[in-house]
């Protein structure tokens, strides 16, 4: 038997909450990796012109 008191949830509905969840999360995790790339790239000294 099922039980007429169980609401369905609209697919549309979870879908929409699925996306606001995800794209803020995307974002945070691609600007968190950029900025974490940074520790481990290393940097070329600027040549300096030679003295005269």
């Amino acid at each position: 038997m099922a039980d007429s008191s169980i609401k369905k949830s609209s697919p549309l509905l979870i879908a929409a909450a699925w996306i606001i969840v995800i794209i803020p999360t995307a974002w945070g995790l691609e600007y968190t990796v950029k900025n974490a790339l940074k520790i481990f790239v290393t940097s070329t000294p600027t040549p300096k012109p030679p003295a005269k």
